[in-house]
């Protein structure tokens, strides 16, 4: 095979990558560093870092989680960079449209009191999950929104498939204990 056709293939299967994994990959990092023009850097960043290695890559299919982990490295190096002490959590209501994530629509066949306290308890969600810890925002993040198995997220953060499990059981029950506090749902 040709140098030429080589490389051609290897930018094609590049970017196929890229189209297939954008959107999930600069969501996650909006996640995390709360800044929607630095989000655009960061995945851009994210996706010439994973260019420059990709040949090196021997799986693949393997290729969103390694681009996660990208991802997640170079946020996580921003953030103390910049001191960024704070790590936005998108809710749990919220769905993915097009390139941006958007709060879901409510029920229209709800009424404007159950509108009206659909709405408290979305916001009191966002506040729990805005003050937890980032760890436990990630893992939930990576889990809940990206539905990455225990084995794929113990990758993208370098930690076991056993401690992904019990880091999703503490952010699941310290969520817990905080929207019970918050008396969320009565």
């Amino acid at each position: 095979m040709s140098i030429n056709k080589e490389r051609n293939n290897v930018e094609e299967t590049f970017e196929k990558l890229v189209m297939d994994n954008y959107r999930r990959v600069f969501n996650y990092i909006n996640t995390l560093v709360n800044d929607y023009e630095l989000s655009k850097d960061l995945t851009q960043d994210t996706f010439l870092r994973a260019y420059r290695s990709f040949k090196g890559l021997r799986r693949k299919e393997s290729f969103h989680v390694w681009i996660m982990r990208i991802a997640r490295n170079l946020s996580i190096n921003r953030m103390k960079m910049e001191n960024l002490k704070r790590i936005r959590f998108v809710s749990l209501f919220t769905k993915r449209y097009n390139r941006e994530l958007i709060d879901s629509v409510s029920d229209p066949v709800l009424s404007l009191e159950e509108r009206a306290k659909e709405d408290e308890e979305k916001s009191i969600v966002k506040k729990v999950l805005y003050e937890m810890q980032p760890r436990m925002k990630e893992v939930l993040i990576l889990k809940e929104w990206e539905e990455l198995s225990y084995a794929e997220i113990g990758r993208v953060m370098k930690i076991s498939k056993k401690a992904v499990k019990s880091l999703i059981h503490r952010a699941r029950e310290a969520m817990k204990k905080r929207l019970e506090r918050e008396d969320a749902f009565k």
